[in-house]
């Protein structure tokens, strides 16, 4: 049975290289699709990846895909495909900054 999953969130958490970045949390959205080859708990994986941002503070959306991306392989090691993307609405005006990676496993 393979499963397929979107996920769409956004929470405030510490990212970012600058000193105001670092000192107050803002807001960030997370969008990913995953496949597995078995059968994938949306509501466990959008728990995993919010636990992630919370914890681990990073310096650089870019960083933070790479990291995310093999925490939830390692944790749910059925996914064979995972698309995500992480934007910071607010960060400049009338617009949004991210980045985005695709892996397979």
């Amino acid at each position: 049975m393979q499963s397929h999953i979107n996920v769409k969130m956004h929470f405030k958490c510490i990212i970012g290289i600058l000193n105001f970045e670092r000192k107050k949390k803002q807001k960030i959205c997370v969008k990913l699709k995953a496949k597995a080859n078995d059968f994938l708990d949306y509501a466990k994986v959008s728990r995993k990846i919010k636990k992630i941002y919370k914890k681990e503070k990073f310096f650089t959306l870019e960083e933070s895909l790479d990291f995310v991306c093999e925490k939830l392989h390692s944790k749910f090691p059925q996914i064979n495909y995972l698309k995500i993307a992480t934007f910071k609405p607010k960060i400049i005006k009338n617009g949004r900054v991210g980045v985005k990676l695709k892996k397979r496993y």
